[in-house]
C-alpha cells in the first residue's frame, strides 16, 4: 500500500501539473479571445514570417515538428482566414510555398508571445543535469499517457495549445506533449470538433467551467446580452439535478475551442407553455456567416422531446434564423414589471 507521505507527494504533484495546465488554458482562451486564432495557428504564422519571404510546406512541417497531413489541415483554415496564401514552385508544381498576407503579418505583431517562452526561461536558469531530469521523468510519463490513447485520433487533436515555436531544445517539446496530454487525455474526445451536450457540469470538458461559459454567452450574445449572474442563474437551472428544474447546453467545438453555446430550459409545462424554453444561443463573433447558429439549434430540436419557445426582440436579426428554422411568432409577449408598477 502507498505510504501517507508518497500519497501526498502523489497528490501535490497532480494538483501542481493542473495548475500549468489551467494556465494554458486560459492562455489558449485569451488568444482566440483577442486575435481569433489557435496557438497552433500562430506558431505557424510566425515560422513563415521568421523565414522571410515564403517558406516550403515540407520544410515548415520541419520546423514546426508536424505531419504534412495536419500542417495543411492548418494551412487550409489560415488561408480561408486571410492570413496565409499558396503559391506553387514554377520550377517543380508539386511544390507549394507559403507567405504571409498583411493580415496575417498584422496578428504575428500584434500578438503576445507563446506561453511556452515562459518554460525556456525557466529551463534556461536550470543546470545541465537538472534539465536531464526533468527531460527523464516527463519523457516516461509521455509514454505512459501515450500508451493509452487512441490511434484514431486525429494528430491535430493532440495539439491544444502549441507546437514548439521553431528549432528549440528537445526538453520544451517534452514539457509541451507531455503536459497538455497528462492531464487532459481523458478529454480528448470531447474536444474533438462537434456539438456535444451536457446535462450536468460534470459533462463539460475540464478546461471549461461554468463561469467561463457565462462569460462566453455574455461576450457573444452582445448586443442583446443579460448580465453574467442571469447567465449563471440560466446555467445552474439548466444543469440542475432537481427534476423539477433541468434542461440541457449544447456546446460547439472546432480545434477544441468554444465556438457556439446553447442553453435549453425544461418547463414541466405542456400545451399553451410548450415543454422547452430556448434561453440563450451565442457564436463567437469570429465565426458568424457559418451556420453555426443553425447547427446548434437544429440539434436541440432533434434532442427535445417536446416543443419550444424562444424569447427575440423585434430588432434582433436572429428573428430571420428562427423563422427559417419553423419558429412562428403567434403570440404578443407582454410583461408586467414591479419596478414600474403604479398603484
Amino acid at each position: 500500500a502507498m505510504s501517507h507521505q508518497k500519497e501526498e507527494i502523489t497528490d501535490e504533484i497532480l494538483i501542481n501539473l493542473r495548475k500549468i495546465t489551467q494556465a494554458m488554458s486560459i492562455h489558449s482562451r485569451a488568444l482566440h479571445r483577442q486575435h481569433a486564432i489557435t496557438a497552433p495557428q500562430l506558431v505557424v504564422l510566425r515560422e513563415i514570417q521568421k523565414n522571410g519571404k515564403e517558406i516550403s510546406v515540407g520544410k515548415l512541417a520541419k520546423r514546426v515538428s508536424l505531419s504534412n497531413a495536419t500542417l495543411t489541415s492548418l494551412v487550409d483554415r489560415l488561408e480561408q482566414a486571410g492570413h496565409v496564401q499558396r503559391s506553387r514552385n514554377e520550377k517543380d508544381q508539386r511544390q507549394i510555398f507559403l507567405t504571409l498576407t498583411d493580415k496575417g503579418l498584422e496578428i504575428v505583431k500584434k500578438s503576445p508571445p507563446l506561453f511556452q517562452e515562459r518554460f525556456l526561461h525557466f529551463l534556461d536558469d536550470m543546470d545541465e543535469d537538472e534539465q536531464i531530469k526533468v527531460r527523464s521523468v516527463l519523457s516516461k510519463l509521455a509514454a505512459v499517457m501515450n500508451h493509452d490513447q487512441s490511434p484514431s485520433l486525429d494528430e491535430s487533436l493532440r495539439m491544444d495549445l502549441s507546437v514548439p515555436d521553431g528549432v528549440v531544445a528537445s526538453v520544451q517539446m517534452l514539457l509541451h506533449t507531455t503536459l497538455e496530454e497528462s492531464i487532459e487525455s481523458k478529454e480528448k474526445k470531447t474536444l474533438e470538433s462537434g456539438i456535444y451536450i451536457a446535462r450536468h457540469e460534470r459533462d463539460f470538458p475540464l478546461s471549461l467551467s461554468r463561469h467561463d461559459l457565462a462569460l462566453f454567452l455574455h461576450e457573444h450574445l452582445k448586443p442583446y446580452e443579460d448580465s453574467v449572474d442571469d447567465i449563471s442563474a440560466g446555467l445552474d437551472y439548466a444543469l440542475n439535478n432537481d427534476s423539477n428544474r433541468k434542461g440541457f447546453v449544447l456546446l460547439l467545438y472546432e480545434e477544441q475551442i468554444l465556438h457556439g453555446a446553447l442553453v435549453m430550459l425544461d418547463t414541466g409545462m405542456t400545451g399553451y407553455v410548450p415543454e422547452h424554453l430556448l434561453l440563450f444561443v451565442a457564436v463567437h463573433k469570429a465565426a458568424r456567416g457559418r451556420g453555426l447558429g443553425a447547427q446548434l439549434i437544429r440539434r436541440a430540436q432533434a434532442t427535445c422531446a417536446g416543443n419550444i419557445k424562444l424569447h427575440v426582440e423585434y430588432d434582433n436579426p436572429a428573428r430571420r434564423l428562427y423563422k427559417r428554422l419553423g419558429f412562428e411568432s403567434n403570440y404578443a409577449e407582454m410583461r408586467w414589471t414591479r419596478e414600474s408598477a403604479s398603484y
